[in-house]
């Protein structure tokens, strides 16, 4: 499949990203141009650029491997470039319910309940439009995407207190949550309050969405951490014990010497299409990261900004944009 001869080609400019929070999420695409048919023709995005991955920033992203493997970036009605699609036809398929790592990409909308209505293949509806436990002023629904990524696609209806949440009347947005599984929630919510200077807020709450795909019973509760970021933005950390039959050792098994995940997680050989990294501008990198149980596996200088590469607790890649 080939997209219209009228989108962009070349990097996308920075003035195209947002200013704060989280500026963009990378998705691994096993079919480039199939994804951005799909996040153009029925979510309204745009393809705003093209390019090929930068070497030096591949090796901040973990994927060293692909450099100079095509790229292409969306961009919301806003102009904003908020997804970068890169490809890996290697990738190998696992739905995120099923390892730990990130699990979701939370999309402010509009109107959820009219959003997903009109929703067909490759998107699949997991979870139709509903009001969250935590607030009925939040409604959402859990969608797979065209990448195999988890898109929670949510209408903010009126402030949330004490959570400082965006709403928007535009058809979609930006995501403004990172929604991530771990085995251990406090230790992931020490490591994220260590990188975003904020401690969070601890509590339990049922994730239907998570029952649903384990068969468990749908009420069951979770141990859930959120940490502030900048830009009106969360990290939410969900504590997750995989079930046996997840299918992540069946997935990891086809490389023989493959035995743990570790800081170096984004190897090809443990490479999952769907959702990779989040991106974050922060005006300083914090000290003490390791020892809060971040990885550093990339840093670079690029014009006037910094691009940090780092692995969390549970696997989670983030790509952090200091000003130098």
């Amino acid at each position: 499949m080939s997209l219209p001869d009228t989108e962009l080609r070349g990097p996308a400019r920075t003035d195209q990203f947002r200013a704060d929070g989280i500026l963009h999420v990378t998705l691994i695409a096993r079919d480039l141009d199939a994804a951005c048919a799909a996040y153009r023709d029925q979510l309204g995005l745009t393809v705003a650029a093209r390019e090929s991955l930068d070497i030096e920033l591949a090796a901040v992203l973990g994927l060293a491997d692909l450099a100079g493997a095509p790229v292409a970036w969306l961009a919301n009605p806003a102009g904003e470039a908020v997804l970068r699609l890169v490809e890996d036809p290697q990738a190998r398929q696992l739905e995120p319910m099923f390892r730990h790592g990130w699990l979701s990409l939370e999309v402010l909308v509009a109107d959820v309940d009219a959003l997903v209505a009109d929703l067909r293949p490759p998107f699949r509806v997991l979870r139709p439009p509903a009001d969250l436990e935590l607030s009925p002023a939040i409604r959402a629904s859990q969608v797979l995407g065209p990448c195999g990524e988890m898109l929670y696609l949510t209408s903010i209806k009126a402030a949330v207190p004490p959570f400082d949440l965006p709403m928007s009347d535009e058809r979609i947005s930006h995501t403004f949550i990172g929604v991530m599984s771990t085995p251990d929630r406090d230790a992931s919510q020490a490591a994220w309050a260590a990188l975003a200077g904020h401690p969070g807020w601890a509590f339990e709450t049922k994730i239907t969405v998570l029952n649903d795909a384990f068969r468990w019973d749908l009420g069951d509760r979770y141990p859930v951490a959120v940490v502030a970021l900048p830009g009106q933005c969360l990290v939410e950390i969900d504590e997750v014990k995989l079930p046996d039959d997840s299918g992540l050792a069946a997935a990891r098994e086809a490389i023989a010497d493959i035995d743990v995940l570790s800081v170096d997680s984004m190897d090809a050989k443990r490479r999952f299409a769907g959702q990779h990294s989040i991106a974050l501008r922060l005006a300083a990198l914090p000290e003490g990261l390791a020892s809060a149980g971040w990885g550093l596996i990339g840093d670079v200088q690029v014009g006037v900004e910094r691009h940090v590469g780092l692995v969390g607790p549970a696997g989670e890649h983030v790509q952090l944009l200091v000003d130098c």
